[in-house]
């Protein structure tokens, strides 16, 4: 990644972490200055602000550790684990009875991120595997995703009313995008007919916590000509596994 992007109270702050993980309440403020060669000021306003966010904690010899944040987030990344096993092991008869791929995704940034795929036995497939990333406004998935978004986030999310086209399908508009999202969120989900590739289409449903706020979304794909005969039932299976997994880790 290029230097000129980088945000140097951040890698400050990873500096500070990758400390306190292996020696947790042994340093104090002088202490790190000098073992990071970070002045006093700048590090004490880095420590005031990360212990506001509970990324570190201080006891009353003025020595840190890492905080509750930092648990909080490692918690959030393991569960995404155990996601990915309960999506695999209930998409596997689902996509054994639809015959077309499953796919399980999350938003990062403008982009879906696929975490895993369940994939069928077809001579074609739509390359979605885990760690692929894709324009989050040209898949099912991502409109889904999305959803959980107010207009000005999204707004900031896009911030030109000019969408780039992945292909002749593709929503090309911001404000017909946002309306798209409306018209997904309130019918609980989404479709991509030929949007992020040719020859494709896709139902997206939203992942939910008990708020009601969205931390993944699961898809069925399949080529066109599948489509009519396929996307009623499609739509139930892919309706009733997500809830299934909002369920479960509610």
């Amino acid at each position: 990644m290029e230097q000129k992007y980088s945000v140097p109270a951040l890698d400050r702050a990873d500096a500070v972490l990758s400390l306190l993980i292996n020696e947790p309440y042994r340093w104090k403020l002088s202490d790190l200055s000098k073992q990071l060669n970070i002045s006093k000021s700048t590090l004490y306003s880095l420590l005031v602000t990360m212990e506001r966010l509970k990324w570190v904690n201080r006891d009353r010899n003025e020595t840190y550790a890492i905080g509750s944040a930092l648990g909080r987030y490692g918690s959030a990344f393991f569960r995404q684990f155990d996601l990915i096993e309960e999506f695999r092991r209930l998409a596997d008869p689902v996509m054994r009875k639809l015959q077309e791929s499953i796919q399980l995704a999350v938003l990062e940034g403008s982009d879906v991120l696929y975490l895993a795929k369940v994939e069928a036995a077809t001579p074609v497939q739509m390359v979605s595997g885990p760690g692929v990333r894709f324009p989050a406004h040209a898949t099912g998935l991502g409109k889904t995703l999305l959803s959980d978004m107010s207009e000005e986030q999204l707004r900031q999310l896009f911030p030109q009313e000019t969408l780039p086209k992945i292909t002749v399908h593709t929503i090309a508009s911001r404000e017909a995008l946002i309306q798209e999202i409306k018209s997904g969120k309130q019918a609980g989900y989404t479709t991509d007919i030929q949007e992020g590739v040719m020859g494709f289409c896709c139902v997206a449903a939203p992942i939910k916590k008990p708020n009601g706020s969205v931390i993944a979304a699961l898809s069925c794909s399949m080529p066109i000509h599948h489509w009519e005969g396929k996307k009623d039932l499609a739509l139930q299976e892919v309706l009733q596994l997500a809830n299934t997994l909002s369920q479960i880790h509610s």
